[in-house]
């Protein structure tokens, strides 16, 4: 589908309207003040419109909630697109346009989508957008809406204040990111390449702020990602009915090898983001000592092993992680069915080589007439925690009284894409967060804090006013 406005948030080199930096220092007026607590309460409005856009993937239905983002950049006068790969898929695109003619830009991404919310398990309907509590409450109001929300509205602010930036800034908001990225991400690298055509940058959700026990805040910056490694498994048997069934049916040859992999533990790993957060841990936390070098202390001891991977994201951050997630068999209880299937979640440490855990696993489930399908997998990437945008994160910490760490996202989410095509980014997006908020992300009432709204937006605004100055 062609896009409306695509000519106008397309790259475009060959423009002359760009100011050179000494017109830039003569010409450009005093950017106006921002009241952030009026773009917190004007994000809440957006955010809570924005929930209640039903985007649970599958099937995504996307479109509303981009035409949503993209009607709230036209009215501040910044070019903004739609595009539909699929009916009712969304993706939204927006440019804010600056003066430097070599400089890269940078790309705020965010994603569309959201996963599944039982309502039976939510203080709030889940999709009502309810501002209560000094918060606003929703799917998506941590993971992937709130984060589009404060890269929206720092364009805004930005866009409102004046200034005039070095670089153009530009706003990706994609479907399914969920579900692997096919009708989102992978389709605007493939068909609107031109977008990021001047782009060497990107910001991702991925990693926050956190609080240490010191009261120390910490910058925690994803660099790289677990990879998926989704696995159908299918086991095959007779079909019988339940009042004489045979010993070996499909259902227990299936269960028989799952508990064969549910026993299984696989290697422990310390990768060095991974190594320098716990160490960052330690230092800031009092301990325990053990964080000082990790691997080491997993590897001679015991004690110390037992008690970090009772901690299920310790245990997801130092190994490969197996979850059975979803099992089918009969559609009758009284009829034994002839195929039975599970579906496998295995999230990869960077490096790990898909095929060879693959062929691994076969031996753990031990059984030669089970079919084993991929169903997901891509390659791990990673950027360079020494860069411009990296020293950027840095003065805003300090600013901040903050310390940077370099980390890994234990999930997946497109920054790969970006990777792949050369863009150095992160996950990170200047929020603060307390332990039983993070807990929410994905889970039975996500909220995020009003107040946080506003500090993400003066953060994320401060953030590429320092990536300008550098």
């Amino acid at each position: 589908m062609r896009p409306v406005y695509a000519a106008q948030i397309a790259a475009d080199p060959g423009r002359t309207d760009r100011h050179t930096e000494s017109n830039m220092i003569e010409q450009a007026p005093a950017p106006k003040p921002l009241d952030y607590g009026k773009l917190a309460q004007e994000a809440a409005a957006l955010l809570s419109k924005y929930i209640q856009t039903d985007t649970t993937n599958p099937p995504g239905n996307e479109l509303p909630a981009a035409k949503l983002l993209r009607e709230k950049f036209l009215e501040d006068g910044i070019p903004a697109t739609v595009w539909e790969p699929q009916p009712g898929r969304g993706i939204v695109a927006a440019r804010l346009h600056g003066g430097g003619h070599h400089t890269k830009a940078l790309v705020l991404l965010s994603h569309l989508d959201v996963v599944q919310a039982n309502p039976h398990e939510w203080k709030v309907p889940p999709f009502s957008g309810q501002i209560k509590d000094g918060a606003v409450w929703g799917r998506g109001a941590l993971d992937g809406k709130g984060p589009s929300v404060i890269e929206l509205m720092a364009m805004l602010a930005l866009k409102r204040s004046g200034i005039l930036l070095n670089r153009d800034i530009v706003f990706l908001a994609t479907g399914d990111e969920e579900q692997g990225g096919k009708n989102g991400a992978q389709w605007v690298i493939t068909h609107e390449a031109n977008l990021f055509s001047d782009a060497g940058y990107f910001l991702n959700q991925g990693g926050s702020i956190m609080q240490a026990a010191n009261g120390r805040r910490l910058y925690a910056v994803s660099i790289t990602e677990k990879t998926p490694l989704w696995l159908r498994l299918t086991a095959q048997g007779p079909p019988a009915y339940t009042e004489a069934p045979p010993e070996d049916t499909s259902v227990t040859r299936l269960i028989r090898a799952l508990d064969r992999l549910i026993a299984y533990q696989p290697a422990i790993r310390v990768i060095d983001p991974v190594r320098d957060y716990f160490q960052a841990m330690g230092q800031l936390e009092g301990g325990p000592a053990e964080y000082g070098d990790l691997a080491t202390a997993l590897n001679d001891d015991p004690e110390f092993v037992k008690r970090f991977l009772a901690n299920p994201r310790n245990n997801a951050f130092v190994r490969d992680t197996i979850t059975p997630t979803k099992l089918t068999g009969s559609d009758e209880t009284n009829v034994i069915p002839t195929a039975a299937q599970a579906e496998l979640d295995v999230r990869l440490l960077p490096g790990d080589n898909p095929q060879e855990v693959e062929r691994n696993l076969v031996k753990v489930l031990d059984d030669k007439n089970l079919k084993v399908e991929t169903i997901l997998n891509f390659p791990a990437a990673s950027s360079t925690p020494d860069s411009q945008l990296m020293n950027a994160i840095g003065k805003l910490a300090q600013s901040d009284d903050a310390r940077v760490v370099p980390t890994m996202t234990l999930s997946f989410t497109d920054s790969r894409y970006f990777r792949q095509r050369g863009l150095i980014g992160y996950g990170f997006i200047p929020i603060e967060l307390n332990a039983s908020e993070e807990q929410t992300i994905n889970g039975a009432n996500e909220h995020i804090p009003v107040k946080e709204l506003g500090a993400g937006i003066s953060r994320m605004v401060q953030l590429i006013n320092y990536m300008d100055t550098h």
